[in-house]
């Protein structure tokens, strides 16, 4: 697709060829005019005219001055004075100025017409047109040289006052940085169009950047309200737990308890990618195989009632730059989804030196139908049974946020294989 410069210049381009082709058209007839036939049919004519008219009463002479000249060569008579002796030698014949060209400075167009007592030679000076149409073709050659100069000039001005002011401009905005708030472009384009699209420009990164702060700042009201009824139902399940309960409280008061768990990590991951990194923070490290295990066996009653478990064929030591809470939520939901996934069978991990893998062994899923149903997932992760959904997004955006690579391979009744490369 051609922009709009370019297009502005093939119009130009154009102009300027459109131009040359009609001026070297017009010096082109004029040539023509010079060899047109309307000359022989001149000489002719008055030629005839002159030899009707002297067999009459009163002959009628030939032009001796002027542009048209006329001479009556009789046999064994001498030259006129005033005739080109190159005349006298031609045959009968017309010859137009381009015949004549090699015999002396004059253009002339000549007719040889022979007579009972000789021949008469009637010419046409074709000197002054010659010249007139040799001024009129330099002058239409500099007219074109002029023309595409200027057309050369203002593909220049168009280059250096709009495409490459616009490409600047692109450029800057393409070099903001999301992550760094309050950045602006700059305004002082001498152009009105650019100076307008940056103003438009920075008004939309104000309303962005309000948009955001909003966002954030209902993000962390609604985190800190929640820890209060977080809190007291994690210390009312800590109360039961040291009562003398039924054996069949157990069960319930531990998924209360995970669920309690999940939130807190749920909520603290929300409000960590909800600030901007801060290069002044210090660096936390984390133990990955440790927290790999931890998590391990803290998921295994999800196969607890199915043909299924995990194995961990590989796991080496390994620290990764990243709070212990980031890497625990990543790893909990790759564990969760694939336990969850897995009917029968095995749920595969393998920790490596910068790599995480969890392969399952489920009925997997189509790659292109998971990317239509993405959204879907999304929208209801916060309904019940929709927890997958915002898992996922949680996991993508961590990874995003320290550069972490998330790669996830599916294939129907095959099972799925998820790799995070740190």
């Amino acid at each position: 697709m051609f922009d709009l410069h370019w297009r502005i210049s093939a119009l130009f381009v154009a102009f300027g060829l459109l131009l040359a082709v009609g001026v070297s058209v017009s010096v082109g007839f004029g040539q023509v005019m010079i060899t047109h036939p309307v000359w022989e049919q001149i000489l002719r004519s008055t030629t005839q005219h002159y030899i009707a008219g002297s067999t009459g009463n009163t002959p009628v002479p030939l032009p001796t001055q002027g542009a048209y000249k006329g001479w009556h060569l009789k046999s064994g008579a001498a030259l006129p004075a005033d005739m080109p002796p190159y005349l006298a030698t031609l045959p009968a014949g017309f010859y137009s100025e381009q015949d004549l060209d090699r015999f002396d400075e004059h253009d002339y167009a000549a007719l040889v017409t022979p007579v009972a007592d000789g021949r008469v030679v009637t010419v046409i000076d074709m000197t002054d047109i010659e010249t007139l149409q040799n001024k009129v073709g330099i002058g239409g050659l500099v007219f074109v040289l002029v023309n595409l100069a200027l057309v050369g000039a203002t593909l220049l001005w168009l280059h250096g006052s709009l495409r490459k002011p616009a490409r600047a401009l692109a450029q800057r905005m393409e070099a903001l940085d999301p992550e760094q708030p309050s950045q602006r472009l700059s305004v002082d384009y001498p152009q009105a169009e650019l100076h307008d699209i940056a103003v438009q420009a920075n008004r939309h990164l104000e309303r962005v950047e309000r948009f955001i702060e909003r966002e954030r700042s209902l993000l962390d009201q609604a985190s800190h309200e929640f820890r209060t009824p977080v809190a007291v139902i994690s210390g009312a399940v800590d109360v039961l737990a040291k009562q003398a309960l039924p054996a069949q409280a157990n069960g319930p008061l531990e998924r209360i308890r995970g669920t309690v768990d999940n939130l807190t990590e749920t909520m603290a991951a929300l409000l960590y990618l909800s600030r901007e990194p801060d290069g002044n923070t210090r660096v936390e490290t984390t133990r990955v195989d440790l927290i790999l295990q931890e998590l391990m066996q803290d998921h295994e009653h999800l196969l607890a009632f199915k043909p299924a478990r995990f194995v961990l064929v590989e796991c080496v030591s390994l620290c990764v730059d990243a709070p212990e809470a980031m890497v625990r939520i990543v790893i909990a939901n790759l564990l969760r989804n694939a336990a969850e996934n897995t009917q029968k069978g095995d749920v595969t991990v393998s920790l490596t030196p910068q790599r995480l893998r969890v392969s399952d062994s489920g009925e997997g899923f189509d790659a292109v139908e998971a990317a239509r149903s993405y959204s879907a997932a999304l929208q209801t992760s916060m309904k019940p049974g929709g927890g997958r959904g915002l898992g996922l997004f949680l996991t993508k955006r961590i990874c995003e946020r320290f550069k972490w690579s998330l790669a996830i391979s599916s294939a129907v009744s095959k099972g799925s294989v998820v790799e995070i490369r740190f």
